[in-house]
């Protein structure tokens, strides 16, 4: 079965050994091996700046329109058209999930989430974009994931900015319902927001074994968080997040800010992601955590060097076999490639704990018209 271990052992030339080891490879090859390439509309790494150690977590993006969705629903997708996804996506059956991984109580919960998902008839299909699967694969959450006995537990995001269905959506993945607390947290946190801001993704922290809600709100600037932060009663030191967001400002397109419910109470650890303009900025930003201790030089070094462009003519012996059958099927002018994206920067904050940058790299599968130019992802 062609997996998403395929795309990085594709790319393997540009990502360097400081930034994720060959044992950290590993690791995100035995977690990628469950799961057919066609699954991810998006696969990446997130790679923490300061940690002396050169490892990974993994993320993936499931959307409809390439029949993600329908493969982790298997036989139950309600809507779905299998055959055309499948074949746009190269294989030559339509994949599905093994059956060791399915019988895992989170993965059912996933495969019955998306299953109503496909469902025209509920708020699920109205109002979800796409599906987020995060895998902590770093530190001492690892366990021993290269052998067959490990199944590996994602925590769970999904793309929507309607907040009229959240409460719903969320109960649905709870092993128990929102406490009146809780949902009075979520009613504050959409009434203060500014008016440009909105939430665009929630989701729970499953791979923790944790009930800890998370939620992300777009477009917000850093001269907002800081009003926004007071008028929810955050409990964290605001001055210092207030001088932290100051800075936040030369080569950043747009900062989204993470906020988590732990119990009944906001969590006083927050993050605030950052979209920067093009490579200089990253350089620029990089070599800033670079001289504040925020970031080590190799690390950084391997971050500019990760960004760019895979070609099926790079590395033909490990190409992935379902990205080669597309460009065919798409006629001789096309060529399949992976586009290597510097995503964001994330900034944690904790109290008591030094701030933590991370880097999220991105891997998405596309295609080139080599006479137009044109571009298929």
């Amino acid at each position: 079965m062609a997996s998403l271990t395929d795309y990085w052992e594709a790319i393997a030339p540009a990502i360097s050994p400081d930034l994720i080891s060959p044992e950290s490879l590993g690791h995100l090859a035995a977690v990628g091996g469950h799961f057919p390439s066609a699954i991810a509309s998006l696969v990446g790494f997130e790679c923490r700046l300061a940690d002396p150690q050169p490892q990974a977590d993994l993320f993936l993006r499931v959307v409809p329109e390439n029949g993600g969705r329908d493969i982790l629903a298997g036989g139950e997708a309600v809507e779905t058209l299998p055959k055309l996804y499948h074949l746009l996506a190269g294989s030559a059956t339509i994949p599905v999930l093994s059956s060791r991984l399915i019988e895992h109580p989170v993965w059912r919960k996933i495969r019955l989430f998306c299953r109503e998902w496909s469902n025209p008839e509920t708020s699920f299909y109205r109002t979800v974009n796409d599906l987020w699967l995060e895998f902590d694969l770093t530190g001492d959450l690892t366990g021993d994931l290269t052998t067959d006995r490990v199944i590996p537990v994602p925590s769970v995001f999904w793309g929507s900015e309607q907040g009229a269905d959240l409460e719903n959506h969320l109960n649905w993945w709870l092993d128990s319902r929102l406490t009146s607390a809780q949902s009075q947290i979520i009613h504050q946190t959409f009434q203060a927001l500014p008016p440009t801001a909105k939430l665009f993704q929630s989701g729970v922290l499953l791979s923790r074994n944790s009930q800890a809600l998370r939620f992300y709100i777009a477009d917000i600037s850093p001269t907002q968080i800081y009003g926004y932060l007071e008028q929810l009663g955050w409990l964290g030191d605001r001055y210092s997040i207030g001088a932290i967001l100051a800075l936040l400002s030369v080569g950043i397109n747009k900062t989204n800010l993470q906020l988590e419910i732990d119990g009944n109470s906001l969590s006083e650890q927050i993050a605030v992601e950052c979209y920067l303009e093009n490579r200089q900025a990253w350089q620029i930003f990089l070599d800033g955590l670079v001289k504040t201790g925020f970031c080590l030089p190799q690390k950084r070094d391997a971050i500019l060097s990760f960004g760019g462009l895979t070609h099926e003519r790079d590395s033909p012996e490990k190409w992935p076999d379902t990205l080669r059958r597309r460009s065919q099927l798409l006629g001789e002018d096309w060529e399949s490639v992976l586009f290597r994206r510097l995503a964001y920067l994330k900034l944690t904050y904790r109290r008591g704990i030094p701030l933590e940058f991370k880097a999220y790299l991105g891997v998405q599968p596309g295609w080139i018209n080599t006479k137009s130019w044109g571009v298929k992802l």
